[in-house]
This record gives C-alpha cells, structure tokens and sequence, in this order.
C-alpha cells in the first residue's frame, strides 16, 4: 500500500511533519501519549541506519508502512488540522519539547484493536503504557 499524497506545507518542515504524525496518530490521547509518539520518531532516528530506520524525520515518518495515518486507505491520510485545534496545538508542542523521552527508548506502539506487537517488529519488549498506547523498544543484543 503506497502513501497517500500530503501537503508540501508540513513535508518542508520537520517540526510541522512530526507534529502532523503526533496529530494524526495520537489526537486522542492525552499530551504524554502525544510526547511519546514524538519520541518514537526521535528515537528511529538516532537509531539509524539500524532496523532500517532513516536519521531524519521525513526519512521515518513517510518510510511506507511506518506509520498507518501516512497510507492509502487510512481514513486519517485525508485529515490535517485546523489553526485553532487544540489536539494540533499538543502536537505541534510535543514535536517542540525537549522534554525526556517517557517511553524508555520505544520506536514502535500500538493501540487497539492490535493486541500484542507484530511479528515484523521482531525482538522486542514492552517499555510503556501512557494513554491507550503501548510502546515497545527493541530488546538489546547481547
């Protein structure tokens, strides 16, 4: 499934583009679940070129399959939020914060209806629950 189409606006910007996917995927959650998708986005990067993870937000964040709202078919891909959107000001605020990462290092979550982590994640641990989000961090080898 390819990604659907997004405005040029958000894909010049990193902070715009992270606030976006904080946006369109954690909306509903409270600002913490809001901060700890940012971080997943953050921490993809800083592990980079591992697990095929890109150093730049764009690189991440459009990566096919990466995040669901950024694909074809996903009712989310259409959204983008208004000026005065409060969940868009949340999100616009956890892309910007230099807050620490309360996720332990996750680079992937998941929320209902998937019930435990997907395979292709591959070895993995469970690191946080914040809002309806569970986040996972790649287990260290060794």
């Amino acid at each position: 499934m390819p990604l659907a189409p997004i405005d040029d606006y958000y894909v010049s910007d990193p902070t715009l583009l992270l606030a976006l996917c904080v946006w369109r995927e954690a909306r509903g959650e409270p600002s913490a679940a809001k901060l700890g998708v940012a971080w997943v986005v953050r921490n993809r990067c800083a592990m980079a070129p591992a697990q095929g993870f890109k150093p730049d937000v764009a690189g991440n964040v459009l990566k096919p399959w990466a995040f669901s709202s950024f694909m074809t078919g996903d009712p989310n891909s259409r959204l983008y939020p208004g000026p005065n959107d409060r969940a868009w000001r949340d999100s616009l605020a956890a892309a910007q914060s230099d807050d620490p990462d309360p996720t332990g290092g996750a680079v992937f979550y998941y929320s209902a209806p998937v019930t435990e982590p997907p395979n292709a994640w591959g070895d993995v641990e469970h690191a946080a629950d914040i809002g309806r989000l569970r986040f996972y961090r790649i287990v260290a080898a060794g």
